[in-house]
């Protein structure tokens, strides 16, 4: 078999000879491209794969501290001592959310505003400040473009 590529090579001019090698390289460039592009799409899905399963680990660990924590004690804790409007902010900057709008509306009660969050975070912030004693009189969120949500709510603290 060898000996008969040989003398094919053999036969070809200079010419054919390039015109060969040229359509060889274009082959395997094209067999290696097929081979190549699956494989880094694979490794791309399994990093984003991989990135959504750190940020699921990260909210279960969330809800597992908040379910671990012992319910308040009948003494007055932070959220109950605090302005409400400065709690909000510092509960929301803790877990990284930036309130665009943070309005006192008399004892107790607090309108708030977030342009842009990630819709499990802003969820559990809301769930942790209901946990606190906090109520959500009013809440609208809205979808954005690019994945995340906003959001305007009217809280207050229970009991108020």
């Amino acid at each position: 078999m060898s000996e008969r590529i040989v003398t094919w090579w053999a036969g070809l001019s200079r010419r054919e000879r390039w015109l060969v090698g040229i359509a060889g390289l274009l082959a395997l460039a094209v067999i290696l491209w097929g081979l190549g592009r699956p494989a880094y799409a694979a490794f791309a899905d399994l990093e984003a794969q991989h990135r959504a399963a750190i940020e699921r680990e990260g909210r279960v660990a969330a809800k597992l501290q908040l379910l671990a924590r012992k319910p308040a004690a009948a003494a007055p804790t932070a959220a109950d001592t605090t302005p409400v409007d400065q709690y909000l902010t510092q509960s929301a900057g803790e877990i990284g959310l930036t309130l665009d709008r943070n309005e006192a509306r008399g004892q107790g009660q607090a309108t708030v505003a977030i342009a842009t969050a990630k819709a499990p975070v802003l969820a559990d912030w809301l769930a942790s400040l209901e946990a606190q004693g906090f109520v959500v009189d009013q809440l609208t969120i809205t979808p954005g473009n690019d994945g995340t949500v906003g959001m305007t709510a009217e809280l207050r603290r229970g009991g108020q």
